[in-house]
């Protein structure tokens, strides 16, 4: 398979945000219509990845948002108004470098407890370290870069020849995890929050990771 293929589920480990969250930039443009209801789409699948178990999942799942929308699915291309091609990848990393400080101790506070001790009052000092930055230290990571790409083609005009492209959706994840397939999932779903959502911008989409045992 080439470049923008599947690779091996391991676990997903994220680059920003909280543990349990996904972090992806979406980048769209379109120039779909304000109305989508009962718009015929077909999945556009490359010949090559035909049998691919991995592709297919997939590309259910964005068969399933895209219903959500108002559109309606049709097995056969030629039937469809639109046409609906899914692609996917992962880079080989590229080596990230920052600064990390160090903590310690930078002194002690110090308090005093009040005691009788029968003869009379006594104060013992109690000690608390401070802690603040003390130095810092280099980390070396590799980031790798976990893409989807949507494209929605108009079935008619590019059967004509004409310029055919209605969305191209891009939305991208960066990971310590060399692994792609499930981030997926995450990655299709964030084109959808919102769909189409505003052309020409690239926005932050977050969302809530389930919780591991």
């Amino acid at each position: 398979m080439k470049l923008r293929g599947w690779s091996a589920v391991v676990g997903l480990m994220l680059l920003a945000g909280c543990a349990n969250t996904f972090v992806s930039q979406v980048s769209v443009r379109h120039d779909l219509p304000a109305s989508m209801a009962g718009k015929v789409f077909a999945i556009d699948r490359p010949r090559d990845d035909d049998q691919s178990l991995a592709r297919y999942d997939f590309e259910n799942l964005l068969a399933t948002e895209l219903r959500r929308q108002g559109l309606v699915q049709q097995a056969d291309p030629k039937l469809a108004d639109w046409l609906v091609q899914l692609d996917y990848q992962i880079d080989d990393g590229k080596n990230a470098s920052y600064q990390q400080p160090i903590w310690g101790t930078i002194g002690y506070s110090v308090s005093y407890q009040r005691i009788n001790t029968g003869g009379g009052i006594a104060f013992i000092p109690r000690y608390y370290p401070e802690t603040g930055i003390i130095g810092s230290q280099t980390i070396n990571e590799t980031l790798f870069t976990r893409e989807v790409f949507v494209d929605i083609l108009d079935r008619k005009a590019l059967a004509a020849g004409e310029f055919a492209k209605l969305y191209e959706g891009r939305a991208r994840n960066r990971s310590l995890n060399d692994v792609l397939d499930p981030a997926v999932p995450w990655l299709i779903r964030s084109l959808f929050l919102p769909f189409p959502g505003p052309s020409g911008v690239t926005r932050e989409v977050r969302q809530v990771l389930p919780e591991t045992k």
